[in-house]
């Protein structure tokens, strides 16, 4: 049903802005009840950081942020050289700087740069900000809220690629609180980072384990410049790029064979692998789509990743994942062959440049397999069976199925398993968190917003 509002010529804000959108009643409330509290522009709070970032004057590395790395306010970003920089590495991030992303800002992609958290860059897709009338922790969770995002996603224009500018960001109204209440928040934001560290290491030390009992550290797993093969070995693969032929992906699996415990990843299935559908996006649809980005270097994404709707997800069952199956990443530079065990109880889709592995759970723990493909054992093996030119590489199915995989005693791979999930437990106690730190700072506006 049409609804029909009428706006004061008062309340208009310039020439700028005559869409009706952008006058829509909900916003308006927001407003008035941040003016009552007597909000103050986010520029009086907090000041924009535009420290250039020239990979010619920073030849080191450095770390780089992604909007799609940015989960529960911590970042899952990937290292780089300074020299080799991506374009879109502009801006210099430092401890204790807020970041938001100014495109499609709706989906609240935040990040506070914790302590010993120096060098990292970002995108001029981020709007870098550091505080100086409240603390970081503040900041950060005032800028995590719906509240904000609501506000942020006023001020978009565009439909296809939404975005703001660093003045949009720096006009959002700001609510001071009192010291109590700025502490609690901070306590609460602090306490979150600190799980977030506890699950990190416990994925870590999942991991070692796995490559302590394989000896990984004695292995010779050196990248060789210059080596030979037999032709018949290329007719065999069908293949003719060195990369494949790797001496050390070849030492890795001679290996893993030799322990007496390893298997074909194919064997190791209940049914065939393969790839999901590329699905229709809804915006705040209840179905989760994984696609490559969101793919982490040990849990899926979820805060960040697609939806799309039930309807989708009824029609195309190849592409549903369930909970303990693995997913891949099959597609894109940096991070294919990354692998999650989706622990998260949501209705799950991928799409087509992300595998489904569903494992025989009778003979491969499937949180230990997706530790085992995470890990060097699985990366090596990655760089050995992709495809593809230097603009679009790709791994497929039937290559993964051809992955060694080592399958130490079941007693074994459940304690893999076991810290996996604790690091998963962690993971989900910093997100409860950062929700009560929202929740604290929603209800200084409560019953005035809504």
């Amino acid at each position: 049903m049409a609804q029909i509002s009428i706006v004061r010529k008062s309340q208009l804000e310039g020439a700028m802005r005559l869409d009706a959108e952008y006058y829509q009643p909900k916003y308006l409330r927001i407003m008035e009840a941040l003016q009552a509290l007597g909000a103050v522009p986010l520029s009086d709070v907090a000041k924009p950081m535009k420290r250039k970032f020239k990979p010619n004057e920073n030849p080191f590395n450095y770390i780089e942020i992604a909007e799609v790395d940015i989960g529960t306010g911590a970042t899952n970003a990937t290292e780089i050289d300074g020299m080799e920089a991506p374009s879109r590495a502009q801006w210099i991030v430092r401890e204790g700087d807020v970041i938001i992303s100014t495109v499609r800002p709706a989906r609240n992609a935040v990040a506070l740069i914790g302590n010993g958290e120096d060098g990292f860059v970002c995108s001029s897709g981020f709007a870098v900000l550091r505080s100086d009338k409240t603390s970081s922790e503040f900041l950060f969770a005032y800028l995590k809220t719906g509240i904000v995002a609501s506000l942020l996603d006023r001020k978009t224009t565009a439909t296809m690629y939404p975005a703001v500018s660093w003045d949009d960001v720096l006009s959002l109204p700001v609510v001071l609180p009192d010291p109590d209440t700025e502490r609690f928040i901070s306590n609460k934001v602090k306490e979150s980072r600190q799980r977030l560290k506890d699950s990190e290491s416990l994925y870590l030390q999942a991991e070692q384990r796995l490559l302590d009992e394989l000896g990984f550290k004695e292995l010779d797993l050196s990248h060789q410049l210059h080596y030979t093969v037999p032709f018949q070995k290329t007719r065999e693969a069908n293949r003719l790029d060195a990369e494949h032929f790797q001496p050390r992906c070849e030492r890795l699996l001679q290996h893993l064979v030799s322990t007496g415990k390893s298997d074909l990843l194919g064997n190791l299935v209940a049914q065939p692998i393969k790839r999901g559908l590329q699905p229709t996006y809804v915006e705040g649809g209840e179905i989760i789509v994984v696609n490559s980005k969101y793919v982490g270097k040990q849990f899926v994404n979820i805060e960040q990743a697609e939806r799309t709707d039930l309807e989708f997800w009824q029609v195309s069952r190849r592409a549903q994942a369930k909970k303990y199956d693995v997913i891949m990443n099959s597609t894109g530079w940096g991070t294919i062959g990354r692998a999650n065990c989706i622990l998260h109880e949501q209705k799950t889709v991928v799409d087509n440049h992300v595998t489904i592995i569903r494992c025989d759970e009778g003979r491969c723990n499937p949180v230990y397999l997706a530790v085992f493909l995470n890990s060097k054992l699985g990366q090596i093996q990655t760089e050995k069976w992709l495809s593809g030119s230097s603009g679009q590489i790709e791994i497929y199915p039937a290559d993964i199925a051809r992955y060694v995989v080592y399958l130490p005693p079941t007693k074994f791979q459940h304690r893999i398993a076991d810290l996996v999930t604790q690091s998963w437990e962690a993971c989900q106690k910093a997100r409860q968190l950062l929700e009560e730190a929202k929740h604290k700072v929603e209800a200084i506006i409560e019953g005035k917003a809504s």
